[in-house]
């Protein structure tokens, strides 16, 4: 019985996929699509797949410069509207689908999506980790991957390894790295993994297609952390962006999208106004106060836009979309049981 269960919950949602590419379409002609809001969340891009190839990063579902040019098309197509968090001050219109493009972390390989934003004059907001930026370091879970992938381990384990780390705050991640890599692990290889630097940082600031957003000092995963702690990765951000770009970010993305009522309450009373999650789910349009620091976000996804962007307008995604109908179906069985 066990081995059924473990084959559905892997080959289920591939079905729902598959299924999803003929039905889609079909409930999408007919589907109103306004009073939502679409965010989805990048970390770096890819110039060519031979760049891929060099593992200097993880991987992340990043996309090819090809495939965010395609992503963009699919939704200017579909009549969806691109915005970032200063829009959300506005009133925006019942009557448009909105969608929202997020990088995070800082990559300064994210300056070939600004080409690309520039291209079809529509913006985009940039998530910042500030500490990597002031100090050129690379990105502790982009260090795991590219040296336990050059010593031939399996992604699987990668995986493991870095999750691992995840209950842990910064320093104990960084003695970490130190322990097992060595300090010159922070070096990055190439521009691939480095992140922005702090010119490049005050540059791009300038673009008027470019918003930039908090990501935490140390990329910290917020709810490890104690009030005064969480209000120092959030304030130290904002400070030295502000003296970066001259702007203080209105919007913060929490890393690894980990959040409780404590986070939330700080971060509100750090000053932020909006906060992005990485909650699958579309945002329904007005908003509700209480929802604006709490903000769900899709993660893009490297397979065909026109399969993966169906589901998302329908407010989905397939492994979602399996467990809602799974749930349904205990529900349905343990009524008639008992």
């Amino acid at each position: 019985m066990q081995n059924i269960r473990e084959k559905l919950d892997i080959h289920g949602p591939l079905l729902i996929e598959k299924i999803g590419s003929i039905v889609n379409p079909l409930l999408l002609s007919f589907k109103n699509e306004t009073n939502r809001l679409l965010v989805f969340y990048f970390h770096g891009l890819f110039e060519s797949q031979k760049q891929r190839g060099l593992n200097h990063v993880d991987p992340q579902n990043n996309m090819l410069v090809s495939q965010f040019s395609e992503f963009i098309d699919y939704f200017l197509n579909n009549k969806y509207k691109f915005i970032v968090p200063e829009d959300l001050d506005k009133n925006l219109q019942n009557d448009i689908p909105y969608a929202m493009i997020s990088f995070d972390d800082g990559y300064f390989n994210n300056m070939l999506a600004i080409e690309v934003l520039n291209k079809y004059s529509i913006p985009a907001v940039f998530f910042i980790t500030t500490l990597n930026v002031m100090e050129n370091k690379s990105f502790w879970w982009d260090i795991i991957y590219k040296y336990r992938a050059k010593q031939g381990i399996n992604i699987e384990a990668i995986r493991s390894e870095q999750r691992s780390l995840k209950s842990f705050k910064h320093p104990i991640i960084e003695d970490y790295i130190v322990q097992n890599f060595g300090i010159e692990a922070f070096k990055p290889w190439s521009e691939i993994d480095r992140p922005f630097n702090e010119r490049e940082l005050g540059v791009i600031s300038k673009n008027p297609y470019v918003s930039i957003g908090n990501h935490t000092h140390n990329h910290s995963i917020l709810t490890n952390y104690n009030r005064e702690e969480i209000k120092d990765e959030l304030s130290e951000s904002n400070n030295i962006l502000l003296n970066l770009t001259g702007r203080l970010p209105i919007s913060t993305a929490y890393p690894n999208g980990n959040f409780n009522s404590l986070v939330l309450e700080v971060t509100e009373e750090v000053g932020f106004r909006y906060a992005f999650t990485t909650e699958r789910r579309q945002n329904r349009l007005p908003f509700e106060s209480r929802n604006l620091l709490c903000l769900n976000r899709y993660m893009t996804k490297t397979n065909n836009i026109r399969k993966f962007g169906s589901y998302c307008r329908l407010g989905y995604e397939p492994d979602l979309l399996y467990e809602d109908i799974k749930e349904k179906i205990m529900s349905h069985i343990k009524r008639k049981t008992y």
